[in-house]
């Protein structure tokens, strides 16, 4: 069978990074959208409603279980993957399907990135879908491939808005090809134009309701930001760590190889690089003028360039040459991932920043004020425990640093600032408060408040109950939490303890309603903390 190689790959790279998930909980952002799924709505504050939906399904099929959740993403990236080898397979035959395969199974994005379900991943495969249907009108002109785009793009810019640069980059490539331009004129491509649109009327009606709040969120989102340049950097670096370095400098190669085929509008290449590069360069102008960008949505331009990729190698190298450059390309995946996944799961170097702002829990433990003042006085960040060690040494007396140096720097420690943490011990956390929950008396709460959405969206899934989520920094968000509802159910409210003093201040300008301290809950690997909590109770928690 001609595709045995390919399911064999597709079926280890699957069955990997399910080994891989037993060891990491599901990231927070994760969670907050298995909370969208729960109050299923034509759109959202933030994106377009495919993740909700998708998940939903995912649940009402799996359960409400870390399990669904993770086959579900594993699925939903090899779906993603045997789409772009089916296309390719079209495209150049079976060996350079392979290689393109591959290529992509070597990419830390599509292997280590697996293990999360998130809004990308449905719309990568209504973006490949569509990619691979313009290729197919350019080398069979039938209009009815335009209405199929149609489609599969409607359906992507209900995953993600930026489906829109998928109609952008293709006038833009009938443009730059005098044969092609007078299809600009082609009705049929507006005919596919309407079928989006009406595809995405749901997240139209929606925004209608609320104030066009998604896409002026999007559009404050797209212009602000940091300074000139800053973020460029960031982004180059990183989409080059998370497609890998040695497929960035290959796909630069392989756009030169095909040069002479860029001439042509017809030939898949000139298609490909076109509708791939374009959001890329889009991506990387905005990060100059200070707007965030994300290194992974770079994917776009690594998952087309891997198409015409797998085919170029396959034909300018020798086999053993090939074979070389894809374990180099998998040696170094392997490196990048596992380098980051053991770096999770026990940390490789001391990277942590300290910064002191919550002072009234250390008043709380009798820290006397006169080295409250030094320490508010003296206050600094450093990114690292040996850093902010030797700085409390330096403000305080020796005797204060016995007593009080390991306090202050668990209370110091933005836990929240390692990505990493961010993945691990979720389950064990919820056990924790559930615990205290019901040495309280309050086994069962109606919700649960926090300054970010990620925190209360991951304590919510871990909880037996699934208490409703309430974010106080996006009051806009809490479309399954009105904050009346919220004050009249009560629940508890919870902060990172470094976070803590502000949290809770935010908390009383937001619901003006006093807070009831039930006790604290830290979650911790041998002596590593990867979270301390203080919980709150407000309103009427018992139900």
């Amino acid at each position: 069978m001609k595709h045995t190689p390919a399911i064999i790959i597709l079926v280890i790279h699957f069955l990997i990074f399910a080994i891989v998930n037993q060891f990491l909980n599901p990231h927070p952002d994760m969670l907050d959208h298995w909370v969208w799924s729960r109050y299923l709505s034509l759109s959202y504050y933030e994106h377009p409603p495919m993740i909700a939906w998708l998940i939903r399904g995912i649940t009402l099929i799996g359960g409400n279980t870390e399990t669904a959740l993770e086959v579900g993403s594993q699925l939903m990236t090899t779906s993603i993957i045997a789409l772009t080898y089916a296309g390719t397979l079209r495209l150049y035959g079976v060996k350079g399907a392979l290689v393109t395969l591959l290529i992509l199974c070597s990419m830390p994005y599509f292997t280590l990135g697996s293990i999360f379900l998130h809004i990308t991943q449905p719309f990568l495969i209504f973006w490949v879908a569509a990619l691979f249907l313009l290729i197919r009108f350019h080398q069979q002109p039938e209009n009815k491939w335009l209405l199929w785009i149609g489609i599969a793009a409607g359906f992507g810019a209900l995953s993600k808005y930026i489906m829109l640069l998928f109609y952008i980059g293709l006038f833009l490539h009938l443009l730059l090809y005098r044969k092609t331009r007078k299809e600009i004129l082609n009705p049929w491509f507006y005919a596919a134009g309407i079928i989006s649109l009406t595809i995405f009327v749901p997240v139209l009606l929606w925004n209608a309701q609320h104030d066009w709040i998604s896409f002026r969120w999007q559009l404050g989102k797209g212009t602000s930001g940091a300074d000139f340049g800053e973020n460029t950097l960031a982004f180059t670096l990183g989409h080059l760590l998370l497609f890998s370095p040695l497929w960035a400098l290959m796909g630069a190669l392989g756009i030169w190889w095909v040069r002479d085929h860029l001439a042509h509008a017809n030939r898949p290449e000139s298609v490909i690089t076109v509708i791939s590069i374009f959001p890329l360069l889009f991506f990387t102008l905005m990060s100059l003028k200070g707007t965030i960008a994300d290194p992974h949505w770079a994917n776009l331009a690594y998952l087309g360039i891997a198409v015409f990729l797998g085919n170029e190698l396959l034909w300018r190298f020798q086999k053993k040459t090939l074979y070389g450059l894809l374990a180099l390309g998998i040696l170094i995946n392997v490196g990048l991932t596992g380098t980051v996944v053991t770096h999770a799961l026990n940390p490789l170097f001391d990277w942590m920043p300290y910064e002191l702002k919550n002072y009234d829990y250390l008043q709380s433990k009798g820290l006397p004020e006169s080295t409250l003042k030094t320490l508010r006085d003296k206050s600094e960040r450093h990114l690292s425990a040996a850093q902010y060690k030797a700085h409390l040494s330096k403000i305080l007396t020796e005797r204060q640093v016995e007593q009080y140096a390991e306090l202050i720097q668990k209370t110091a420690m933005d836990v929240a600032a390692d990505r990493l943490t961010r993945v691990l011990d979720w389950d064990k956390t919820g056990e924790q408060l559930q615990q205290l929950l019901e040495q309280n008396g309050a086994p069962k709460i109606a919700y649960i408040v926090s300054r970010e959405y990620q925190l209360s969206a991951a304590l919510s899934f871990y909880l037996p109950f699934h208490p409703w989520s309430h974010s106080i920094e996006k009051p806009e968000r809490n479309l399954w939490s009105p904050i009346a509802d919220v004050k009249k159910g009560g629940g508890i409210f919870v902060c990172e303890l470094q976070e803590c003093q502000g949290g809770i201040a935010d908390f009383y300008e937001h619901f003006e309603m006093p807070l009831n301290y039930l006790g604290e809950i830290e979650t911790r690997r041998k002596n590593r903390m990867i979270r301390n909590l203080q919980v709150y109770e407000f309103g009427a928690v018992k139900i």
